[in-house]
């Protein structure tokens, strides 16, 4: 089923990842529509460079805060239905992935990843716990990853998440349950639909993580061109937090897409160099600075709850 567009999600602390996200689709996929679900939770950020030389636009309406994921669930329920890839910012295309994903008609095409028991409990959601939330949930032995997801919109409503999402608020309920903001909940909904055969998932392992070693190892630099063969994505999953692209695994796939980027930027070479240094100079100073305050803040919540 042909895939619309490309949605990725984005904030302001990784729109440098985002910049590098666009430049990979665009290098396989030039007119594909594509657009940024703009999380204003942690303050504005300007897109506008992004929008004029790579041909991206703000997903219409997204103009105010969304929170952790919750971009993905607001756009999941919209109607009229379309079909959507819908990516994280610390994702590349490694190759021509559209095609390999429209061989599939099911609601959902999500990775193929295997997790042990432990994994699902910090991944997903508390099985046991769970259990106790809805004993009718059969679990079917796996979870997904949000971050690469194909979704015919409207398969989910509102009304799925009645009783464990505040929309308002945009927060979710059963925190002790549900985890890592959306991705426990999402996954729960999509399980517990496709349990009663109200929605259909199909699993295709078309996700990379460069977290070990050997789940990326196969993807080359020289692969990235135009006949590429590598029909997959990458995704830095927990791997680029107030991190430089140089300290993330497999860095020189980043720097080839930041280089990308900025090939369309006009004093593009000076740009890239003044954010880098600008970006490490906030990482060396900044961030002791909030480790630092981190731990007065425990430290001062133990005093606080000391006899």
């Amino acid at each position: 089923m042909k895939i619309e567009g490309v949605a990725i999600s984005c904030y302001k602390f990784d729109v440098y990842l985002t910049r590098l996200c666009v430049a990979s689709i665009r290098f396989w996929y030039p007119h594909i529509p594509i657009w940024l679900l703009k999380d204003r939770h942690y303050g504005d950020f300007d897109t506008r460079e992004i929008e004029k030389y790579w041909n991206v636009q703000v997903y219409p309406g997204r103009e105010k805060t969304l929170g952790w994921g919750f971009g993905k669930l607001e756009l999941m329920t919209e109607s009229p239905a379309r079909r959507l890839l819908l990516l994280d910012s610390d994702v590349v295309f490694a190759g021509r992935v559209i095609e390999r994903l429209e061989r599939f008609d099911e609601d959902l095409i999500v990775d193929k990843e295997d997790f042990d028991t432990s994994a699902v409990e910090v991944q997903f959601f508390s099985v046991d716990k769970l259990r106790q939330l809805d004993q009718e949930f059969s679990f079917p032995g796996y979870g997904f990853n949000t971050g690469q997801i194909v979704a015919t919109t409207g398969c989910l409503n509102k009304q799925d998440f009645d009783g464990l999402l505040d929309w308002q608020t945009r927060t979710v309920k059963h925190s002790e349950v549900f985890k890592k903001g959306e991705q426990g909940l999402f996954n729960y909904v999509a399980l517990r639909k496709a349990q009663h055969g109200e929605l259909t998932i199909h699993r295709e392992p078309f996700m990379a993580w460069p977290g070990e070693a050997a789940r990326a190892e196969h993807i080359h630099l020289e692969d990235l061109i135009p006949e590429g063969q590598q029909q997959q994505v990458i995704h830095w999953a927990g791997l680029g937090w107030s991190k430089s692209l140089e300290e993330m695994p497999r860095p020189e796939i980043l720097l080839h897409f930041e280089g990308i980027y900025y090939s369309r930027i006009p004093l593009g070479t000076w740009l890239r160099r003044w954010r880098r240094l600008r970006f490490s100079l906030r990482h060396r100073f900044t961030t002791p600075i909030k480790i630092a305050a981190k731990k007065v803040l425990r430290m001062a919540g133990f005093a606080r709850g000391s006899p």
